[in-house]
């Protein structure tokens, strides 16, 4: 895990962005557009900035007047409008939780919770929720662009070590760094020892998530109602393309669960015993309510409605403040309760492409 906030971290360092780590973010206008384009290109535009003469192993050189070759560079190669560094910046911040994240399963996630640590609170602290959004939803293109990277004139001891002299929040990546390493060493000790313990109740676990989603019929009710900005949620349309996923296990024990949207169907998976069973349901209908702020750091507020032909009703919702640190995540199905079978917050949704 430290090596990939370390090769990532390396990276940002490189494209001109430290300053905006002290400033609280905002929201650089990211379109769905430049990712992808950031994921398809990116070791094309690095290797134009090399030759630029703006790209070295841990920082970018550019005078006012280089500028317009760097947005040149990137307005080529699909990241749009005069403020492209800015964009490239910010999803290249997004892209260090994004691609974080998918290398923390969900139980070791859940352990570092109980242990009263969030490894990506740091970092996400200098992400805009609304291009987050936009990255986390092309999660896959944009790990596989890190992955593909060509890093081999990028020096990550020089990197990390120029990182470790800016503040992210109260504290360096050095002591991030140290705090990660000794929870996860935390977690693979306790991992190894419960395995087999967690493994059985699982089993178990999924197996009577199964039944009681066989049964489950009607609707919970809505969840932002409860919620103190409640009153502030409006109805409107959904964006297309957009996908909810919950992946929750491993080692063949594990919930699949994908809802399609625009095709109007869900499928979810439940395996144990390294056996796969499926419910099938058909979307008659999905609401999706959205709420906005502006008091303080300003947040938003998801929640989508989707009524089944079949009966049950699930509804995903969530809310967060601009700065990352009020986050939260709900699923409510009626006769469901996930926190009676599995770890508090262990099962999760998320969107999905």
């Amino acid at each position: 895990m430290r090596s990939i906030f370390k090769r990532i971290t390396a990276i940002l360092m490189c494209v001109l962005f430290v300053s905006a780590l002290f400033a609280e973010p905002a929201s650089t206008g990211v379109t769905d557009s430049d990712v992808k384009n950031w994921a398809k290109n990116l070791n094309s535009i690095v290797k134009e900035l090399q030759t630029a003469g703006v790209w070295s192993g841990d920082s970018i050189n550019a005078t006012a007047k280089q500028k317009t070759t760097v947005d040149g560079i990137l307005n080529k190669y699909g990241i749009s409008g005069s403020n492209c560094i800015d964009k490239f910046g910010m999803i290249t911040t997004c892209a260090i939780v994004v691609v974080a994240a998918s290398e923390l399963d969900a139980q070791s996630a859940a352990l570092l919770k109980a242990m009263g640590m969030d490894p990506m609170a740091e970092l996400k602290k200098n992400c805009n929720s609304k291009d987050y959004a936009v990255v986390e939803a092309n999660s896959k293109a944009v790990a596989k662009a890190y992955q593909n990277l060509d890093t081999s004139s990028i020096d990550y001891d020089t990197a990390s070590n120029a990182a470790a002299d800016y503040a992210y929040g109260n504290d360096d990546l050095t002591d991030l760094y140290t705090r990660l390493g000794n929870a996860f060493a935390q977690v693979a000790a306790e991992s190894e020892s419960g395995s087999r313990n967690t493994s059985n109740e699982n089993t178990e676990s999924i197996k009577k998530l199964y039944d009681q989603m066989n049964n489950a019929k009607g609707d919970s009710g809505v969840i932002y109602k409860s919620k103190k900005n409640g009153s502030k949620y409006k109805k409107t349309t959904p964006k297309k393309g957009r996908n909810i996923a919950i992946q929750y296990g491993d080692d063949g024990n594990e919930i699949n669960w994908t809802f399609n949207l625009d095709a109007k169907k869900a499928k979810l998976d439940f395996t144990w015993g390294g056996k796969t069973k499926t419910i099938n349901y058909t979307i008659s209908s999905v609401e999706y309510y959205y709420l906005t702020t502006d008091s303080g750091l300003g947040g938003e507020g998801n929640e989508y409605i989707i009524s089944t032909k079949e009966g049950p009703v699930f509804h995903f919702f969530d809310e967060w403040d601009y700065s990352g640190n009020a986050f939260q995540k709900q699923i409510g199905i009626k006769g469901i309760s996930f926190e009676s079978l599995f770890d508090a917050d262990a099962i999760m949704w998320f969107y999905s492409e």
